[in-house]
């Protein structure tokens, strides 16, 4: 990823607020974000309903902290991916961070799906399983900590749903192990999240889109929070 690209004035207030909050909580000794929104949904949120969750974790990134989620914005993405899959998919998160939308995926496709996240931080795991305990879908959604490349090297079986959104550099090379992996079936979907300019995405895009085994698509957002221009690509594996 290219820092200097934060620097740019689309993106310049966006950087300026978060060094801001993180600069405040060093001098604080505050613990790490997730920690403390996994603290601020146990005290706010009503347990067992994983809706009232994720708007707590809303309010906690517009009012308290910023949070890397994804975000309400891209949530209608994920309700139309879910009406295109089975309700019995198997998903695959790269990059868990509070579980904000594992639990949106979780909810989306319903009681049925299962999803496997890997996150290589461990204080984002453990609020994972914090919050995700709270919103009650603890039954569905597993957390795997460590490097997505080892753990990717783990899993087996085949994925309906592969969502993208841990190190950006790593998007290509772990897609690539899932497919050397035989993680994907023909129709199989790959959601590459924050792949806007400010993200350099131009190698992962160029992948997916000209090594002819995926029906790509890009869809314009934002930065979660934000009106900090991004996109979402949707990659259909053709096989």
């Amino acid at each position: 990823m290219q820092l200097w690209r934060f620097l740019l004035p689309s993106s310049l207030g966006f950087t300026l607020m978060n060094a801001r909050q993180a600069l405040v909580d060093k001098i604080k000794g505050a613990p790490p974000r997730p920690v403390q929104a996994a603290g601020y949904v146990a005290r706010h949120a009503s347990p067992g309903d994983p809706a009232h969750v994720l708007q707590t974790l809303d309010r906690f990134a517009r009012e308290e902290r910023w949070l890397m989620s994804v975000g309400p914005e891209k949530g209608p993405l994920i309700q139309e991916l879910a009406g295109r899959l089975p309700p019995d998919a198997r998903i695959l998160e790269l990059g868990a961070y509070c579980g904000y939308s594992s639990i949106l995926i979780a909810s989306a496709f319903g009681p049925q799906c299962q999803v496997v996240s890997v996150e290589i931080n461990e204080d984002s795991v453990s609020s994972c399983r914090t919050i995700v305990e709270v919103a009650g879908l603890s039954e569905q959604i597993t957390f795997i900590h460590g490097p997505s490349t080892d753990k990717i090297a783990e899993l087996d079986g085949c994925f309906d749903l592969v969502f993208l959104d841990h190190w950006k550099d790593l998007y290509k090379g772990d897609l690539q192990l899932i497919e050397q992996r035989k993680l994907l079936r023909p129709g199989s979907i790959v959601v590459a999240d924050n792949v806007g300019k400010l993200f350099n995405p131009d190698e992962y895009l160029g992948y997916v889109r000209n090594c002819g085994r995926y029906e790509s698509e890009n869809r314009p957002a934002t930065i979660e929070y934000t009106a900090v221009p991004d996109a979402v690509e949707i990659s259909v594996y053709k096989g």
